[in-house]
């Protein structure tokens, strides 16, 4: 017996030092993977700092601008003082580009819509790390003011609310500057969501740009000018006491009161009346006429609407629609219990973002509290579940796709097919993965060369590099002097059936079948940059022309810092 318990103690000891050795060898394997993402986001530094000394050897001021803002954005946090070295020579670039071009002059337009659109870029990546440098970037790279443009006007107003809503939360000041500066231009609509996030975390703020909405409106001929009745009319339905203070609400309705008696809307009317319009949209007003002014109300009870609005409502619709595009799941759900009439959607949307995250266990605890239908509840259960079978894929499953596959009459879409089901599966299934990326393969090669035929090429090299397969480097740099081919011939049709060129350089907008590869190449460095960045960065060095080359190595750096690539986690899969 004490020979047995001697025998057993010694196996007990045997098990927690295996038990033991196996969480050391685990700490160790994290250990030595921390270390080389480290060194790997060392060497994606070191890229991208040399890459920004070259910036001067590119002749286009985009390009410049371009490349130069994306590596500050990157660089910001490693070495803030050359970042914004960098977006000072990016702000000089977009005046360069900028001072010569006339919108109005058909031969400028589409070159002054890009650089708008990269300014655009470029202040939404400052904005994201310095917001009073992104208002400073955006004022100094202001169009002319002589340029007879609407389209300038509208889109420095966008820019500017588009700026304010980004950097409300953290930078209120900053955004109730920017919310003046609209208004200084007119009555935008744009002001309405800016107010209401204002006012969620910065009532002094939300109350200040509100009265200097109001006052601007006295001097407003409600009755005779549309724009500005429209936009007074969505103001007292989006931001109503207690958001807004009792005093100028009231003030507010009362000139709608005033001008709507002034104008006969206290009369019987003809419908072919003018007047008719305006005096409908103060009745969908009514009911907040009836609680300030009970006595002019009862004149204009003729203009009730049946059906109106439900202020709440609508106010509730508008915050939903702003933190279910930007919030967290956290915050998306909070909606739940404030806007309970809106619950079932907040948890569908909430559910979907987990997915999109990635965190399909919480996904599922929210769908088994989904407060729907029971058989709704079932049913997106039995979806996270299915998403949640590719963590594990079994032979049986394996079998499947591949008879799915066999089914499928088109070349292409056994492709597509067999790529998105191996970019689903997790790191357990490696093997299987690259099973059906090899049967894929197969196809690939049967296909009519062309677009579609190295479209695929580059879905099979992005899954094959996911899985740590060298073989989606190789495929890769097989590719590159097609594509460097396909940018030559562009070259040559510049102006003939498409503007690729911008001071002589490739202008990186997407222009065309290549632009478009070489923009969906971009976006998607970070399967490439993971795989082997050393590989890949010596493969970017076979792209002829040096700004492609330059932007393309700047992409495999932003993809290391960005962190490893993901699985596909939608229901359809697509190249780029």
């Amino acid at each position: 017996m004490i020979r047995f318990q001697l025998w057993a103690f010694s196996l007990v000891i045997v098990a927690l030092c295996y038990g033991v050795n196996q969480a050391q060898q685990s700490s160790s394997t994290s250990e030595n993977e921390q270390t080389a993402d480290a060194r790997l986001r060392e060497k994606a530094f070191a890229l991208l700092e040399s890459l920004s000394g070259q910036l001067t050897t590119l002749q286009s001021p985009e390009n410049r601008a371009r490349i130069g803002s994306n590596i500050a954005e990157s660089l910001w946090n490693h070495d803030e003082k050359r970042a914004r070295s960098l977006l000072a020579l990016a702000e000089d670039n977009i005046k360069i580009g900028l001072q010569d071009l006339d919108p109005t002059n058909p031969a400028d337009a589409r070159a002054f819509a890009t650089i708008l659109k990269l300014r655009a870029d470029i202040v939404d990546r400052i904005a994201r790390h310095d917001a009073g440098l992104a208002l400073a970037f955006l004022t100094a790279t202001e169009p002319r003011s002589d340029l007879p443009s609407y389209a300038v006007t509208n889109s420095q107003r966008e820019l500017e609310m588009r700026l304010a809503k980004q950097i409300a939360s953290d930078n209120p000041d900053v955004a109730l500057k920017l919310g003046r500066q609209t208004l200084a231009r007119g009555f935008a609509n744009d002001l309405l969501p800016l107010l209401s996030q204002l006012s969620r975390k910065h009532r002094d703020q939300a109350l200040l740009l509100y009265k200097e909405i109001v006052t601007k409106l006295r001097d407003v001929d409600l009755a005779h000018d549309a724009e500005a009745s429209d936009f007074a009319q969505n103001l007292a339905h989006a931001f109503t006491p207690p958001a807004a203070d009792d005093a100028t609400f009231k003030e507010l309705i009362g000139m709608f009161t005033t001008a709507a008696l002034a104008n006969g809307c206290g009369n019987k009317m003809s419908d072919e009346d003018e007047r008719v319009t305006f005096c409908s949209q103060v009745g969908s007003l009514l009911r907040q006429i009836e609680k300030i002014d009970p006595a002019r109300a009862a004149k204009l009870k003729q203009w009730a609407s049946e059906d109106q609005d439900d202020d709440s409502s609508r106010k509730g619709t508008d915050e939903a629609a702003e933190v279910i595009q930007n919030g967290t799941v956290e915050e998306i759900l909070a909606l739940a219990t404030k806007y309970p009439e809106m619950q079932f959607d907040i948890y569908l949307r909430a559910i979907i973002r987990a997915e999109e995250l990635g965190d399909l266990e919480r996904a599922r605890k929210l769908a088994a509290d989904y407060p729907g239908e029971p058989a709704q509840r079932q049913a997106l259960i039995a979806r996270i579940e299915r998403n949640q079978a590719w963590d594990s894929v079994t032979d049986e499953q394996v079998a499947q796709i591949q008879k799915t596959v066999t089914n499928s009459p088109r070349a292409q879409d056994r492709v597509s097919f067999l790529i998105y089901a191996a970019g689903r599966m997790g790191p357990d299934n490696r093997k299987a993965a690259l099973m059906l990326l090899d049967q894929a393969s197969g196809i690939v090669d049967t296909l009519k060369p062309g677009r579609e035929q190295t479209q695929a090429q580059i879905g099979l090299a992005m899954m094959y590099c996911l899985h740590r397969s060298d073989r989606g480097l190789s495929i890769m740099e097989s590719l590159i002097p097609k594509l460097n081919d396909l940018v030559a011939a562009s070259v040559k049709l510049d102006g003939y059936d498409g503007n690729y060129l911008s001071a002589g350089e490739w202008n990186m907008t997407g222009e065309g079948s290549a632009g478009n590869l070489l923009t969906g190449l971009a976006q998607n460095a970070v399967y490439f940059a993971w795989c082997d960045f050393d590989r890949a960065v010596s493969m970017s060095a076979a792209f002829e022309r040096p700004e492609i080359r330059l932007m393309a190595q700047v992409k495999l750096g932003q993809g290391v810092l960005a962190g490893p690539p993901k699985r596909i986690q939608t229901n359809r899969f697509a190249v780029f």
